[in-house]
């Protein structure tokens, strides 16, 4: 599966990974168990990439954004976001159909079934 086809990108995400990542660093999404509501979104900068477990999408600005297969399970159909307002600005998972609850700040989120 190509990642872009699994995970819709908001217009914003290239030009600001461009801005706040350094050569060779790559945008790199997981879900993993924790938050309020049972599993969280984790994103951070990283120079990692794992060929065979990875999904990559590369812009032509030289950002990428990356995600584990498993994770991207959890996460298959959501809009990756990019905010800002007057408290924070950040990157966010948004509209994602494999949850049926999530927190108030949307970093974690209840997943419909857990996959294996």
């Amino acid at each position: 599966m190509i990642l872009r086809q699994a995970l819709m990108l908001r217009p914003l995400i290239k030009n600001r990974l461009g801005k706040v990542s350094s050569p060779g660093e790559n945008l790199r999404i997981s879900v993993d168990s924790g938050g309020c509501s049972g599993f969280e979104y984790k994103m951070i900068l990283d120079k990692e990439i794992n060929e065979k477990e990875d999904e990559i999408i590369k812009f032509s600005n030289g950002a990428s954004v990356v995600i584990d297969k498993i994770s991207l399970e959890f996460i298959r159909g959501s809009k990756l976001d990019y905010s800002e307002d007057l408290m924070r600005a950040a990157f966010r998972i948004i509209d994602n159909p494999k949850a049926t609850n999530g927190c108030s700040c949307g970093a974690s989120f209840s997943p419909k079934e857990i996959f294996s």
